[in-house]
């Protein structure tokens, strides 16, 4: 898997990856456009001009939006309709979506409305570029999408100088931002009000963020399963490969295989390999829950790779001949296929989470662990590592209300014209606060058996495990006695999300598997 921290530039024209967004979103890696990508882009745009001259019939280039479809709208009112267009659908109301969660989006409008099937003038797309590559920011409130519009209508006044963007972390009016990057507004055209609004952008950008960090996780997790395992002297025996063959499901064989390779030199678990007959199933199911959960995410990036290099626009403009062409009245801007994908993330990340939760609960009850009370060695006069399990506990009880899927609601809008809607962007909204809200609960299991590491001064732990210890001991000291620990976990939290956890275990046993 790429580190997107690694991505030197992202150069649209062809297949944009999840790597590639998360790269422009949260490493502010600076983005380019192919000589394919223009030429299409400028392609497609000359048959909505010449579509727009001709006075076909076409909804969003002749007609009005919506249910008002029914009116025809003459040349000297098109742009006029387009800019009300915008305007009429900032309609998000809230808190603002974060940075990176809007930069996202605007890197999926600029790559889905390049596709060369939605008519869109070039101009408008590397005004979005530029606002990428210059820090420029939309200032999108969080709440109100039913799938589209409400959030790429706030992008949307930035762009023609209204609306409000952060620029160097100062809020401004969009028309200020602009000015400072050295940007110029836009004037939009014939159908750019409609393509700028419409469309999977927002639901698929947040989730292609949400994905990035669920595989993260979950591989972070088989590394925080099998350093609980080691420090609960828990065997190998249910993960051997036997076991995985006869199951062949490949996520639940990969599982196996990780927490073999990370724990095979472990002096603990070779001392303890007979101590049970068999683990609790927190521990002993690590191959089956990990796998299930594993398999979901992997499908749900099957659908963003796909979401993300596809048309979504409504109408869709194809070409019949040299010179002419034919607009398609469809639905592809629908984003049931994401917000589903959306709902099941936040279902595996909460199943992998509540497992975590069982483990770390594990290494401070000494009625189970064998080690000190809450891995305290002056247990009663401190509490030791007792209470982030309650912090664990009720983050797992936060994420499970988030597994309600979003995508079986229904609110009919717009007169009946739009009598059914996807709610892909609440299942988004979902997706990506349950991967942060998992991420703590991983930090904590990590912490915990780091601690519990600690104990277990006259066996070598497995030099997978101990590079894990050394690199949180770089700034986490071991807890002897009470401290404030939510700086603590949060740094855990972050390295997690750096996956440079990943990194102090595959540099010693090899990439691991997914």
């Amino acid at each position: 898997m790429i580190n997107p921290a690694e991505i030197e530039k992202v150069v649209l024209g062809e297949n944009l990856t999840i790597e590639e967004v998360v790269a422009v979103a949260r490493y502010n890696k600076k983005v380019e456009f192919s000589k394919e990508y223009i030429n299409r882009v400028i392609e497609c745009r000359n048959l909505v001009e010449k579509f727009s001259q001709e006075e076909r019939v076409i909804y969003g280039v002749t007609t009005g939006l919506g249910d008002n479809c029914r009116k025809f709208i003459g040349k000297k009112d098109r742009e006029i309709v387009q800019k009300n267009n915008i305007l009429s659908h900032a309609t998000s109301l809230g808190e603002p979506l974060n940075i990176e969660c809007v930069r996202a989006i605007m890197l999926a409008m600029i790559q889905q409305l390049g596709s060369g099937y939605t008519g869109i003038r070039l101009e408008t797309l590397e005004t979005i570029r530029e606002l990428l590559n210059k820090g420029v920011t939309p200032f999108a409130p969080k709440h109100g999408s039913v799938g589209y519009i409400g959030i790429e209508g706030h992008i949307g006044l930035v762009l023609i100088g209204e609306g409000k963007a952060y620029y160097k972390g100062e809020l401004l009016s969009g028309a200020k931002a602009l000015k400072k990057a050295n940007i110029e507004p836009t004037n939009i055209s014939t159908k750019e009000g409609l393509s700028l609004v419409s469309g999977t952008s927002s639901v698929t950008g947040i989730t292609a963020l949400s994905i990035y960090d669920a595989i993260i996780i979950g591989k972070t997790n088989d590394i925080a399963a099998s350093m609980s395992l080691e420090v609960l002297k828990g065997t190998l025996m249910a993960m051997d490969e036997r076991l995985m063959d006869v199951r062949p499901h490949p996520n639940q064989g990969a599982t196996g295989y990780n927490v073999r390779s990370i724990l095979k030199d472990s002096e603990i678990i070779e001392k303890y390999k007979d101590y049970r007959v068999q683990d609790a199933l927190s521990l002993r199911c690590i191959p089956q829950l990990h796998g299930a959960a594993k398999k979901t995410i992997a499908d749900s990036k099957v659908t963003i790779d796909i979401e993300l290099n596809s048309a979504v626009d409504n109408p869709l403009i194809f070409k019949t001949g040299k010179k002419d062409g034919i607009a398609i009245m469809g639905c592809n801007a629908d984003a049931t296929y994401v917000g589903m994908a959306a709902d099941t993330i936040c279902i595996s990340i909460c199943n992998m989470a509540k497992m975590s939760e069982r483990r770390l609960d594990r290494m401070v009850n000494r009625y189970v662990s064998e080690l000190p009370a809450f891995l305290n060695s002056n247990p009663g006069l401190n509490n030791g590592l007792m209470i982030p399990q309650y912090a664990a506990a009720g983050i797992v009880g936060e994420i499970r209300l988030l597994t309600h899927p979003a995508t079986v609601d229904n609110v009919p809008t717009c007169a009946l014209q739009e009598d059914y809607v996807s709610m892909g962007y609440n299942a988004a909204l979902k997706a990506y606060k349950a991967v942060g809200l998992a991420r703590y609960v991983t930090a904590i299991e990590i912490m915990n058996s780091v601690q519990a590491q600690d104990f277990y001064k006259e066996l070598k732990a497995a030099t997978a495990t101990k590079a894990v210890h050394d690199l949180v001991r770089e700034k986490v000291s071991f807890v002897e006695n009470d401290r404030n620990m939510h700086p603590d976990m949060e740094y855990i939290a972050s390295i997690i999300k750096e996956r440079k956890i990943i990194d102090a275990v595959e540099n010693i046993v090899g990439e691991l598997q997914f």
